[in-house]
């Protein structure tokens, strides 16, 4: 039976003090680090279990492919002290502990390259250690008859009611392009790298983006003070459906709790 299901996550930053961390990894010099009393990754990785648990419900026994669609570790960047570990290869091995759950059981895994200061160049490295072909920027394949596009970029925005305007752009722009290039159209198109997941349609195309699995750095609270981060993940899904048709979309999102208020009046 051929895969008539995608599942795509992105944007984990595995090695990032608030991104994504399994509870036990064995870094390059044997050490073993975990998320201790980090309340944020212990949340994440709460919150990335559940989401892999409902995702394994939703497909039982069907094949499936897995798509991680860029920036699955943070890097050493920017002379940044929010990382755990100075090695490049230990955020990969952090990211390949938290996606051997879906890859065991997947069909086929598809590894897109990410920004270069989070990912420096190693996602052939975490594809290899996943049992997958190399990584590439761009992927263009079918599922059940349908073509669909996936890359890790699109614009971010720090105005959150302009952001299903950016993907309808994003799928206008895309199709437009392949049209003037003589090139076959996609139906389906993947984007991360904004962190704000969610997914568009005009009834003939999808734009679907995946929430990042990391709380803001000290960064992000410059440049987007506001946001609240929602990781998740995004199942398109062609069973029971004819070939070359949208899939249903099934998008697992994930709020966090609100923080705590304090009354700075009281005596």
């Amino acid at each position: 039976m051929k895969p008539q299901l995608l599942v795509v996550v992105s944007d984990l930053h595995c090695g990032s003090t608030v991104g994504l961390l399994p509870p036990e990894v064995e870094t390059h010099s044997g050490n073993t680090v975990g998320f201790g009393s980090n309340y944020h990754q212990e949340w994440l990785w709460d919150k990335w279990t559940e989401a892999q648990e409902r995702v394994l419900a939703l497909a039982g026994g069907d094949p499936f492919v897995l798509l991680c669609n860029g920036d699955a570790t943070e890097g050493i960047h920017h002379r940044s002290p929010e990382v755990i570990a100075s090695r490049i290869e230990d955020h990969c091995r952090m990211a390949a502990a938290a996606l051997k759950g879906y890859a065991e059981r997947a069909a086929n895994v598809l590894i897109t390259r990410g920004t270069e200061c989070h990912t420096h160049n190693v996602e052939d490295y975490l594809a290899s250690m996943l049992g997958a072909g190399e990584a590439r920027d761009h992927w263009l394949f079918t599922i059940h008859g349908t073509l669909c596009n996936a890359t890790h970029h699109m614009p971010a925005t720090s105005r959150a009611y302009l952001e299903s305007g950016a993907m309808s752009i994003i799928l206008g722009n895309a199709r437009i392009n392949s049209i003037r290039a003589g090139h076959p159209v996609p139906s389906v198109y993947l984007r991360a790298h904004r962190h704000c997941g969610g997914w568009y349609t005009d009834g003939a195309g999808i734009l679907a983006v995946t929430g990042g699995w990391q709380f803001l750095t000290r960064h992000g609270k410059k440049v987007v003070p506001d946001s609240i981060p929602r990781p998740s993940v995004l199942v398109l899904d062609w069973r029971g459906l004819e070939e070359g048709t949208l899939p249903h979309v099934h998008h697992f999102p994930f709020t966090p709790p609100a923080p705590a208020i304090t009354d700075r009046g009281a005596k």
